[in-house]
């Protein structure tokens, strides 16, 4: 295989014809890296060096397949959390279709659980909390009687008029046809409440939204099928910040809260299949292979883009 001569800037479109935009992505993991830096953490040298040289394999269609590279796996990376997205979407799409086809007749619930705002440091504390409340909700005999599996996030928030910060659980719930049926297995949006109350101990009546997951129309009005809303609904639990000076708190204490915590749980038939299908950890496995478009071994011409730190763009 033969490599290109040095000085064509990166150029790498999804299968869709979308721009991955690594340039973008990759200023944006400098800016989280000086952050870091000014914060003190030693492994701000290693968010530098995240995806700094890309081998790609540029197959038949002129798509490029990226096939080696080393990333941070910062849970603050934007580069690292592109990546992870794109695996979570990918596995949740093989999970999903493969539960359907065991249970053909299981429904599809996203329940969102929440609690009360809180201040920067009790965040840590805060998130510890809600992994153990989620653990004795779903150990509830109501709660398990008609569910098949489940899909858990954990996602934070930031209210920037107030500073205050939002942890709270997205669940993609998977059930028997049963629990519509009768009051003693269906869960109002109250129960709900009044039970994630207790399971979390709070000493308030927390929000909690339900919904059954039905087909759709998207913004061209078009309906779309139940198995692409079902998939629209779980989003891997990230959103994006500014990595300025100006956020240094922020950046302090997301990484302090996110630091070791497992963002995705699964359980029940999802956990099974997920088992089953050999499928890589998403948050701390392999982000090079993290979609369809990356799989396979197709033979091609080998691309290395390496970033250049004066022009701040990718080079081959």
């Amino acid at each position: 295989m033969k490599k290109n001569q040095v000085g064509s800037i990166l150029k790498d479109k999804n299968s869709r014809g979308k721009d991955r935009n690594w340039q973008q992505r990759k200023k944006q993991n400098m800016e989280l890296a000086k952050a870091l830096m000014e914060l003190g953490y030693l492994n701000f040298s290693n968010v530098y060096q995240c995806a700094e040289v890309l081998k790609f394999q540029q197959i038949e269609t002129g798509q490029l397949k990226l096939k080696q590279t080393w990333f941070c796996k910062n849970k603050l990376c934007p580069i690292c959390n592109w990546r992870r997205s794109m695996k979570y979407a990918w596995q949740t799409e093989q999970i999903v279709n493969e539960a359907i086809i065991r249970e053909p007749k299981g429904r599809f619930l996203f329940l969102t659980l929440t609690i009360k705002n809180v201040e920067g440091q009790d965040l840590e504390e805060t998130m510890k909390g809600l992994t153990k409340a989620f653990d004795r909700l779903f150990r509830r005999a109501k709660v398990k009687k008609n569910l098949l599996g489940y899909l858990r996030s954990l996602e934070i928030t930031l209210n920037e008029e107030t500073g205050l910060y939002h942890p709270h659980l997205h669940i993609l719930l998977f059930v028997t046809s049963t629990y519509f049926k009768n009051s003693n297995s269906y869960i109002p949006q109250k129960e709900w409440s009044e039970m994630w109350q207790q399971s979390a101990e709070l000493d308030y009546l927390p929000i909690v939204d339900v919904r059954a997951v039905k087909s759709k129309k998207n913004q061209l009005n078009q309906e779309i099928g139940l198995k692409k809303a079902i998939l629209e609904t779980p989003k891997y639990p990230t959103k994006p910040i500014n990595f300025d000076r100006e956020n240094l708190e922020v950046i302090d204490n997301l990484a302090k809260a996110l630091y070791r915590k497992r963002q995705i749980g699964y359980g029940g038939i999802f956990k099974d299949i997920r088992k089953e299908l050999f499928l890589d950890d998403v948050e701390n496995g392999d982000l090079v292979h993290a979609s369809e478009d990356e799989k396979g071994n197709s033979e091609g011409q080998e691309i290395v883009a390496i970033w250049n730190w004066e022009r701040l763009n990718y080079f081959y």
